[in-house]
Order: structure tokens, then sequence, then C-alpha cells
């Protein structure tokens, strides 16, 4: 079935392409700012700030969201033309999201060229780097995180989680992953790294930190079908949007309990359970997932990772040529990417752990155990 879900995706993919063509190149090389609007918001606050202005308030398109120490890490990038700014963020970007996904397929010694090039040609991926995001840092972060548990380094798997949380405060709930592990340091570190992040923010000048929470506090739940969460997919659905946030509240519970177990798709499915709760998940956030591909991978578990590969390649501009209505079967046609999202972590929930029988020798490389054959049967 995963392989017909590959085939349908893929024809969908290129009928899109041929009928409508695809926005994505065009947004990328685009000389005018304004196609890259997070770049623009970002970069406005940081020439605010370099000039002791108010960073909230900038007369961006877009409302700046993200917490004061953004902007001080982005500050370098104020010295710099807006053009000019985003170029050179957008090969930052495009690095640290391929880069991520590189390092965990050499960890895990997993096939990486063909899933590489299905990332970069992927909506969320292009899409990133056309706007601007901040999503290839916080990928970056998470992967920095998952390494470094890997190798026991507890210390610099909190610092490195507490960064992201810093940065993006709704991926708070990634603290329950060494709380579900009783990693009991990594967690000191990740709330020590996220408060002091947080207090490097205040070098904009408190009152800056007081106008984020009030502009955080003033943005209304945009039920836009770019928006993945399922907050967004309830109220765009008609019902409450605490109806949505209840069930993200249990999927997170679910997830919970399965990553007490110290496995390598650990931190990528609370990851997208995270989104899933999250009252924002723009289908751009799909990268943060990214890296965890390559756990399913490694299970060769390759009708699986192929599905999960070719769905972001669907434009999310799928639901605005096709689903124009405002009818019950247009709203869940244009949520394309909740489903995408869920279809990752009911993935990524279903890997199982891959570490080798102590008792036995084993050639690098090699995956012939028993446990293996199960999820190959599985995956047919």
């Amino acid at each position: 079935m995963r392989w017909v879900g590959t085939v349908v995706a893929g024809a969908v993919t290129l009928w899109l392409l041929l009928a409508y063509g695809s926005a994505n190149v065009g947004r990328i090389l685009s000389t005018e700012v304004g196609w890259h609007a997070d770049l623009e918001t970002f970069h406005r606050s940081a020439q605010a700030l370099l000039h002791g202005q108010p960073i909230y308030d900038t007369g961006a398109h877009l409302v700046n969201l993200n917490p004061p120490v953004w902007t001080v890490l982005f500050a370098p990038f104020g010295l710099l033309e807006p053009l000019a700014a985003y170029w050179v963020f957008a090969v930052i970007t495009a690095i640290l999201v391929l880069g991520s996904g590189y390092l965990v397929a050499r960890e895990l010694n997993a096939p990486k060229w063909l899933a590489l090039a299905a990332m970069a040609l992927s909506s969320p991926f292009m899409g990133t780097v056309a706007v601007g995001q901040i999503y290839g840092v916080l990928t970056a972060g998470l992967t920095w995180s998952w390494l470094a548990a890997r190798r026991h380094n507890t210390g610099q798997a909190g610092i490195a989680l507490g960064l992201v949380i810093a940065l993006k405060p709704t991926l708070a709930p990634l603290l329950l992953l060494p709380i579900a592990q009783r990693r009991w340091p990594t967690l000191k570190a990740a709330l020590a790294t996220t408060i002091g992040a947080t207090l490097v923010g205040l070098a904009t000048g408190p009152s800056q930190t007081w106008r984020w929470i009030e502009v955080l506090r003033h943005e209304p739940l945009s039920t836009f079908g770019d928006n993945a969460s399922l907050p967004s997919l309830a109220a765009r659905l008609g019902l409450p949007a605490w109806a949505g946030f209840l069930a993200g509240a249990v999927i997170l519970a679910i997830t919970y309990k399965r990553v007490r177990q110290d496995t390598p798709q650990a931190l990528w499915a609370l990851t997208a359970a995270t989104l899933l709760f999250s009252p924002v998940a723009w289908h751009n956030y799909l990268v943060l997932c990214f890296p965890g591909v390559f756990v399913v991978l490694h299970q060769r578990r390759f009708a699986t990772a192929s599905f999960l590969l070719t769905l972001p390649l669907i434009g999310v501009e799928w639901g605005m040529h096709l689903f124009k209505g405002g009818t019950l079967l247009d709203h869940i046609g244009s949520s394309l990417y909740c489903f995408v999202l869920v279809s990752w972590l009911t993935a990524l929930s279903s890997v199982q752990d891959d570490r080798d029988d102590p008792g036995q020798v084993r050639q690098a490389g090699d995956l012939g155990g028993t446990e293996h054959r199960a999820a190959r049967a599985a995956d047919q």
C-alpha cells in the first residue's frame, strides 16, 4: 500500500507541475525582497536593533513572531543590504537542512543521496529557502541535540535543545523527551539554556520582550490551509480550536509513552507530535522532521521512506488550485499537509529500535537480524 501511495503522490506532483507549474524556483530567484517575507521581517528587526529602535514595529509586511533573542542572533545580517542578506541566509539555510540530513544518514549508515535530492526538491524545503524562514537553524539545533545524545553527551544535547526552544517557544513540548527518558542532566541543561538565551534577548530592552508577548497574545489562530496543526484543522472544519489542542495533547501523551526508550526515532517522532499540537505549524515546518526519514531508511523500510519523501513534493498551493470553495470537502482537501504531518508521525512512531543484540557480531551496515526481517515484512 505504501508503494501505491508513493505512486499516487508522485502522479499528483507531476500533474500539478504540468497543469499549473511551480512558483518555488521563481520565489527563490526573485530579486524582490517582498517575496522573501520572513527574511524581510528579520532584516528590518535587525536594522532596528542596530539603530536602537523598536524591533517589533518596523513596518514589515509580516509581524515578527520570534522572540528577541533571534533578532540578536540575526543582527549581523542587518549590516547587509536586504537582498544580499537573503542570499547569504538562503545558502546557510540550505546547508543546515541538507547537512543535518546528511549527518543523520552518515551516523546511521543509511542510504542518503536520493533522499537528500527529494528533500531539496520538496515544497517545504524550497518554501523555507524562498521565504527566508528560521527552520534551517531549528533543524540544525535538533540534529545537534540528536547527535550529542547518541554520543551520550547529555550536556550538549540539552544545550542544543534549549536553544531550539528559546528560538521557537512553541517547541517547548520537546522537553518531554529528556523527562520520558529520565535524562535529568539533559533537562537541566535545556532549561538553563532556554532561560539564558531568553535573558540574552533582553539586550534588545525589556520593553521589547513585553512587546513580543503582546504581539503573540493578539495574533489570531490562522485557519489557512498552509497551517498543518490540529488546532488550525479543527477551526478550519468549523470546530472549536480547543478540540484540536485536545487531540494534539492526546497525541503528545501517546508519543510520550513511545519515546521512553532511547531509540533513534524518538526525537523526530516527538517533533512531529509537537508540530501537530502547536497553534502554528506552517507546512515548511516539516523540514524539522526531515532527518528522521533516515531512521526509516536505516531500517530498510524503503516503501515507507519513499512515501514520506514523495508526499512533500506536492506543492502546498495545490489546495488553492483544486479546493477554492468554502465547503467541508474544500476545507479537508486544502488540509493536505496536516495529513502529511500525521503520516510522518505515524511512520516515525512505528519504527522499532535497531540496536544490535550484544551477543551478535555483525558486519558494518548488516541489518539482517530477525527484528529487521519483521520490519521488512511489515513494509511490503
